[in-house]
């Protein structure tokens, strides 16, 4: 009996130690920022350039920004997920634009070189600082087009609960990041532990603009359910874009490029 305490109570304490790793830890498990910047040379061959935008509490941020060929044009903010950093997705901005549409990547804290540490407080204030950015520039809600992968579902989600936009483009949404961790760690109570938690769900009802969807029926990451669950939740109108066979990683390979320019040209020019 002796023997069987000392063993349950030295389990019990490697899983507590487990947790208390992960809780200290665990902005490490959910953000993987690369530094890797793009070079002016690159920048303007991809006919981008380089802009410096201050968010609240932090010093300025490094983003993309290319204008719209015209007033008829969307204007995209985007939002990236977890891991990279915009040097990556500069092709993925390039298809966004290829219409004419302008383009704001938006640079996080501590990615690409940017300062500051990556978290949903830091996310949200770089996300409101580039939406008003833009209305400084003269473009108006109504030419706004809210966009996202991923991770950044969230951030767009809550930007798109407190400001206007002309629409709004999620790409394999989830309905809190507390539950993908506890998806991701269902030995832990992840879904207590969770610091950064982007609660899309109890936001995306007091959204009002028009919505596009797009997820992989087999996303091996943010199942296609739980995406279905997030848009179910969301008000009129709205438009389901399910990738058939598509994955977490390959959505672009897969001609979404097309779903994301139209999509965002019909919201501004109200079809």
């Amino acid at each position: 009996m002796r023997a069987l305490l000392a063993s349950l109570a030295i389990s019990a304490g490697l899983y507590f130690a487990i947790v208390a790793l992960a809780y200290s830890f665990q902005r490490d498990l959910l953000y993987f920022p690369s530094q890797i910047v793009l070079s002016e040379k690159q920048l303007e061959e991809a006919d981008f350039e380089a802009v410096k935008i201050a968010s609240k509490g932090a010093a300025e941020l490094l983003s993309l920004w290319r204008p719209p060929a015209d007033a008829t044009k969307p204007v995209v903010i985007h939002f990236h997920g977890n891991a990279g950093s915009l040097a990556v997705r500069l092709p993925i901005y390039q298809a966004i634009a290829e219409d004419g549409a302008g383009v704001l990547a938006v640079g996080y804290p501590g990615y690409g070189g940017n300062p500051g540490v990556p978290s949903e407080e830091a996310f949200y204030a770089a996300a409101q600082a580039h939406y008003d950015w833009l209305l400084v520039q003269g473009y108006g809600a109504d030419q706004i087009v809210i966009a996202a992968q991923s991770l950044g579902t969230g951030v767009a989600i809550w930007l798109a609960s407190r400001n206007e936009a002309s629409g709004l483009i999620l790409e394999a949404a989830y309905t809190g990041m507390d539950e993908m961790a506890q998806r991701q760690f269902p030995i832990l109570p992840a879904k207590l532990l969770i610091k950064d938690r982007y609660r899309s769900i109890e936001r995306i009802d007091q959204i009002d603009m028009p919505l596009i969807w797009i997820h992989g029926t087999n996303d091996e990451l943010i199942p296609f359910a739980m995406g279905q669950r997030l848009f179910d939740a969301a008000k009129e109108p709205k438009i389901a874009q399910p990738i058939k066979n598509g994955g977490h990683n390959d959505l672009w390979m897969r001609g979404i490029d097309a779903m994301v320019r139209d999509g965002a040209q019909r919201f501004v020019s109200g079809g």
